[in-house]
C-alpha cells in the first residue's frame, strides 16, 4: 500500500496516506483504537467498501491494482489468492442454509465442489467435534466462536497467497485461539490480521502495524513495537494490557437477590445439553463474569438468567418472583432487564441515529425535547470515549467497537436492575476496553447488577466481583 486513503460523503476520512506492505510468509498484525480504520484497511483491499466511498492511491495484491480495478478483476482474486475472514461471523452466514453449506461454498464459487470429506476435515481441525454431524445444522445451533472457526475454515481452502482476517479470534479463549492462529498461519503463506489482542499478536506476528486516526504511525518486529512503542498511541495500548490478578472483595450489598437460578438446564435437539444444573445468585450491585471454552454455553446461560429463553428445567427467581408461571414468561416492567448482544449491531436498529437510540430506554425519542436528547447523547458517548462520534450517525457510519459502545450505553440508560452483556468488549482494543469496564463498574457500584458473559478472564479480573468458569456438559456437542 502506497498512499492509500479513503474518504466518505460529509468529509470523513477512516485511512490517510496508508503505507504498508506485507511480504510472503510474513504475518503483519494492524492493532489500533476502536474507530481507527482498520477494517475499512481489509475491506479496501478486497474492493469491498461501498461505492460512495473514494478510494485513491495504491493498493497492490499479489500483483494486482485493486484501487480502481474492475469487479471482474477483484472477483479473481476474492477466494483463491485472497482469503477473507470477517469480523462479524453472525453476519457471514445465511440463516437459511446449513454452515456445511457456507464452507463448501469456497470450493464451488470456483466452479467446483470440495473434495471428498474436506468440509468435515477442515472443521474437525479447527477443533469442531463431530464435524461432520453439525456442519448439516444451520448457523443458530453454533456458537459465535464456532462460527468464526468455520469462516477461518472457508478462508483457507484454496491455502490462498494472502489471507486478510478481521479479529478472527475475538469470540475465543486464549488456549483455542492459540491453536486457530496457528492453523490460519499454516494455511496461509501470507497473512495480514487485524486484532485487538497485543497478547495473541505477540505470539504470532512478524511484525506489528499500529492504525492511529487512519494512518499508520509505527510499524516495526513484533518483539520491538511491544517491547519499546514509540508512538503515544502504541505506548496507551501497551500500558493498558490487563494482567490477571484476583478479583477485590468488596463488602456484599444487603436485600434480595435480583437473580436467583436453581438447576437451569438447556438442551438442543442434536445440541444435547448446553446448560447444565446452572446455580447462581446476584445481589444488586454486584459484577459477576461468565468465563470459559467455547461451545461452554456461555451465551446460553446468559439468556436464561435473563428470562430472555426458557430452561427445559429449574427455577429462575427475578427479584423474588418466579419468572415462568404456567409456561408463560412473567413480564417485569421495561426497562428491569437490559441486555447487550454478543453482535453488537444486532441490538441497534439501523434506522435509528445514535441519540435516538441512546434516548428511547427513556421514553425520549420523539421530536420533542430532541436537543436535549441529541445533548445528553453527546455527554453519554464522550463518557465512553466516543467523542468524535456524530449523535445523528447511524449504525452503518460506526465501527463494530464504536457500535458495541452504543449498546452498552442504551442499556445503561435505562437504569436497569440487571444488565446481561454478551462479549462486551471483544472487538475493543486494550485501551477502549478498560474505559467500558469502569463504565460498567460504575453502573454496579450505582446499584445495577451485572453479568457479564467474556472469553477474557485477565480482564474480568480487574472489574468482576466474581468470575465463574463454565465448562461444556459431558453430553454437549457444542464444542
Amino acid at each position: 500500500m502506497r498512499g492509500l486513503a479513503v474518504g466518505r460523503p460529509g468529509g470523513a476520512r477512516p485511512l490517510r496516506d496508508v503505507r504498508l506492505r506485507v511480504r510472503a510468509g510474513e504475518c503483519v498484525v494492524v492493532v489500533g483504537s476502536s474507530g481507527s480504520g482498520k477494517t475499512t484497511l481489509l475491506r479496501a483491499l478486497l474492493g469491498l467498501l461501498p461505492p460512495s466511498a473514494q478510494v485513491t492511491g495504491s493498493a497492490v495484491v499479489c500483483g494486482t491494482e485493486v484501487v480502481g480495478a474492475p469487479e471482474r478483476a477483484l472477483r479473481r482474486l476474492r477466494g483463491g489468492t485472497v482469503g477473507y475472514v470477517g469480523q462479524d461471523p453472525f453476519a457471514s452466514f445465511d440463516p437459511l442454509r446449513s454452515v456445511g453449506h457456507h464452507v463448501a461454498e469456497a470450493w464451488r464459487a470456483r466452479g467446483g465442489g470440495p473434495p471428498g470429506d474436506a468440509v468435515a476435515e477442515r472443521l474437525t481441525a479447527l477443533g469442531i467435534a463431530d464435524a461432520a454431524r453439525r456442519a448439516r445444522h444451520r448457523p443458530h445451533a453454533w456458537s459465535g466462536g464456532m462460527l468464526q472457526r468455520a469462516s477461518i475454515a472457508a478462508a483457507g481452502a484454496h491455502a490462498p497467497l494472502l489471507t486478510l482476517a478481521d479479529e478472527p479470534t475475538s469470540a475465543l479463549d486464549a488456549d483455542l485461539a492459540d491453536g486457530v492462529l496457528t492453523a490460519l498461519r499454516r494455511d496461509s503463506r501470507a497473512l495480514l490480521m487485524v486484532s485487538h489482542d497485543l497478547r495473541l499478536a505477540r505470539t504470532v506476528a512478524d511484525r506489528i502495524a499500529v492504525l492511529h486516526e487512519g494512518r499508520v504511525v509505527e510499524d516495526g518486529p513484533a518483539a520491538d513495537v511491544l517491547a519499546r512503542p514509540a508512538h503515544p498511541a502504541a505506548v496507551a495500548l501497551v500500558e493498558a494490557l490487563p494482567a490477571p490478578r484476583t478479583p477485590p472483595r468488596r463488602p456484599a450489598r444487603g436485600g434480595h437477590p435480583v437473580v436467583t437460578a436453581r438447576g437451569l438446564t438447556r438442551r438442543y435437539p442434536g445440541a444435547g445439553t448446553v446448560v447444565s444444573d446452572l446455580g447462581l445468585d446476584v445481589r444488586p450491585g454486584e459484577f459477576v463474569a461468565l468465563t470459559g471454552p467455547s461451545g461452554a454455553g456461555k451465551s446460553t446461560a446468559l439468556r436464561l438468567l435473563a428470562g430472555i429463553e426458557r430452561p427445559d428445567a429449574g427455577e429462575l427467581l427475578h427479584a423474588g418472583a418466579p419468572v415462568w408461571r404456567d409456561g408463560r414468561r412473567r413480564s417485569p416492567r421495561g426497562g428491569w432487564v437490559m441486555p447487550v448482544d454478543q453482535d453488537p449491531r444486532a441490538g441497534l436498529d439501523a434506522r435509528w441515529p445514535v441519540w435516538r437510540t441512546l434516548a428511547e430506554p427513556r421514553g425520549r425519542s420523539g421530536a420533542r425535547g430532541r436537543a436535549a436528547a441529541v445533548a445528553a447523547a453527546r455527554a453519554a458517548l464522550d463518557s465512553a470515549g466516543l467523542t468524535g462520534v456524530d449523535p445523528r450517525a447511524r449504525p452503518a457510519e460506526l465501527s463494530t467497537g464504536q457500535c458495541q459502545r452504543v449498546a452498552i450505553l442504551r442499556a445503561l440508560a435505562a437504569r436497569p436492575a440487571l444488565v446481561v452483556a454478551d462479549e462486551p468488549t471483544s472487538a475493543l482494543d486494550t485501551v477502549t476496553a478498560a474505559t467500558v469496564l469502569r463504565l460498567l463498574r460504575a453502573a454496579a457500584d450505582a446499584g445495577t447488577a451485572l453479568i457479564v458473559v467474556s472469553h477474557d478472564t485477565a480482564l474480568m479480573s480487574h472489574a468482576a466481583d466474581r468470575i465463574i468458569r463454565l465448562a461444556p456438559p459431558p453430553d454437549s456437542a457444542v464444542r
